[in-house]
């Protein structure tokens, strides 16, 4: 995509939510950088009314950069005024994430995976675990410049472009340092989560103790609740397609023991149980608390 374009607004089958009077800007990763982030966000609320999102537990660690008001933002928990981030870096967690805005939010977005992550900014994502953190707290100081340099411009087109070449450049920089717990991960993607947390600790040669923490380390959570979170995603698909659930089928085709697992996932990574987000689907309001 060449800089000259201006960035295509987020279809309706996106992430953008539902019932929000708000501008959506995308930049897609390159090709070879894919298993590293997936996509750059221009997000900017264009009504002054209050704004409610959840979003559920996923795989992706969001680094948020913010130009306007902050976002008042929990996990697993209605936020409150004492919960205002501005820009932050937020790890992987079990938890769904309340969001609430004034109308005057505005940011870009960058979906990283939890390698890219890792590589991107050269710490541990353990320490990211169930937080969000200030990104004053993570950032080295070139980049703070690439920040500053994103709040002096004046165009989503031109922050989307300048943040699509700096975080491509970064990670280019120098070769990614793959460890045992990146190919489990690849693993449990590949599968669906559906392969044995025994059998890939038997393909690396790590017992499940040593997977688990290493795999936590590298991560940000065990591979049991990844697999667990990416059988979670698998129903969301489900869900999205529309018309009638057979939830025992759901369940089997995703890798659930039953459905009681299924419910109880659901519930634990959403808020809400799997009946009560397929009705939100319907009514076009999953986005909303």
């Amino acid at each position: 995509m060449t800089t000259s374009q201006s960035p295509a607004p987020v279809p309706p089958s996106s992430s953008a939510p539902s019932g929000i009077d708000a501008g959506f800007w995308r930049r897609v990763a390159p090709p070879d950088l894919r298993s590293l982030f997936t996509d750059i966000i221009g997000y900017e609320e264009r009504q002054l009314k209050t704004n409610r999102q959840v979003e559920a537990a996923s795989l992706t660690i969001p680094l948020i950069l913010s130009f306007g008001d902050p976002f008042e933002i929990a996990l697993g928990q209605v936020p409150t005024a004492e919960n205002g981030l501005p820009s932050f870096l937020a790890g992987l967690s079990c938890a769904p994430v309340y969001i609430q805005s004034n109308g005057r939010a505005r940011c870009l977005q960058i979906n990283f995976t939890p390698i890219g992550a890792r590589h991107f900014f050269r710490f541990p994502m353990d320490l990211l675990t169930d937080q969000m953190l200030p990104f004053a707290d993570v950032a080295e100081a070139d980049l703070a410049v690439f920040v500053r340099q994103i709040e002096d411009m004046t165009s989503w087109a031109e922050r989307l472009d300048h943040a699509l070449a700096s975080v491509a450049r970064r990670l280019r920089q120098n070769p990614v340092q793959t460890t045992p717990a990146d190919h489990v991960l690849r693993r449990l993607v590949e599968t669906g989560g559906q392969v044995s947390v025994r059998t890939l600790a038997v393909e690396i040669g790590w017992s499940r103790k040593h997977l688990a923490q290493k795999f936590r380390k590298d991560i940000g959570l065990r591979p049991k609740t990844v697999a667990r979170v990416i059988r979670f995603g698998q129903v969301l698909k489900h869900l999205k397609s529309g018309g009638d659930i057979h939830w025992a089928g759901v369940a089997v085709d995703c890798g659930y023991a039953d459905q009681a697992h299924l419910i109880r996932d659901f519930s634990e990574f959403s808020g809400r149980s799997p009946a009560a987000w397929h009705a939100s689907v319907l009514n076009g309001s999953a986005s909303a608390w």
